[in-house]
């Protein structure tokens, strides 16, 4: 128990002195600075500064009384409070963060490269995380190759899609397997078109989504790639659309 204690704490910010003398006040209750050390096992000099970090962090309390200074420690659920103050200050910079990542990628085209079966899922995973309800997803895909390399997943990342309310169009190479996926169309929000076999051998799979374009490949060694870019991303999906509007539903 004790462990989790100490890992969880650092992840939160606190140092192993801070944690030390931290669990420390816990245990002891309001306590002078020398008796606080002798418990975390560290110089009484140590834990002067320590202690004034933690006082800092709002996680102890200091007290006077004729003997001096003592220290206790806030009630463990003030990690809670501290926790979501740092959220809600971290809240307030996204939008700036979010602005200076969009300056950059609309000089500089990102791209990712994603291996194995993992990788593949992280590609699916995304879309879900790029988009937002209502927006649509557009895609190239063979359905066959998809379901042999993650049959479990596929069907849980469209129930996924669904539930966000992400909804998609395909373009497929006609086969038992993409009729049988067009068939549930109206059911998992999407429409599909097929093209006749051989007229549009589709090796890989082709996502088109916000300012993004996805390519993965099932056969051999697996891979994707997402390359994030307005200016590809508006041409392919300009593609797309005309692709789209010459074939029949």
């Amino acid at each position: 128990m004790l462990s989790n204690i100490i890992k969880t704490l650092k992840s939160v910010g606190f140092t192993d002195k801070e944690i030390k003398v931290y669990l420390a006040c816990l245990e002891l209750g309001k306590s002078s600075v020398i008796q606080i050390a002798r418990r975390a096992q560290i110089r009484r000099t140590t834990a002067y500064s320590v202690i004034e970090s933690l006082l800092t962090k709002g996680v102890l309390s200091k007290h006077e009384d004729k003997k001096g200074q003592k220290f206790s420690a806030e009630s463990p659920e003030k990690l809670l409070n501290i926790l979501q103050e740092k959220q809600t200050e971290l809240l307030k910079i996204i939008p700036n963060l979010l602005a200076i990542t969009k300056a950059e990628s609309s000089i500089k085209p990102e791209v990712k490269f994603y291996q194995g079966k993992e990788g593949l899922k992280a590609v699916y995973e995304d879309t879900l995380l790029s988009c937002e309800k209502g927006n649509e997803l557009l895609g190239y895909f063979s359905g066959e190759d998809v379901y042999n390399l993650l049959p479990d997943y596929t069907p849980n990342y469209i129930k996924r899609r669904i539930a966000k309310g992400i909804k998609a169009r395909g373009i497929a190479s006609d086969s038992k397997v993409t009729r049988k996926h067009k068939s549930r169309d109206k059911k998992e929000l999407r429409q599909s078109k097929l093209v006749g076999k051989g007229k549009l051998p589709i090796c890989i799979e082709k996502n088109i989504y916000k300012d993004k374009v996805a390519f993965m490949n099932f056969r051999g060694f697996p891979f994707g790639v997402i390359v994030k870019s307005p200016q590809i991303a508006k041409s392919e999906r300009a593609i797309f659309d005309l692709l789209w509007s010459k074939l029949r539903d």
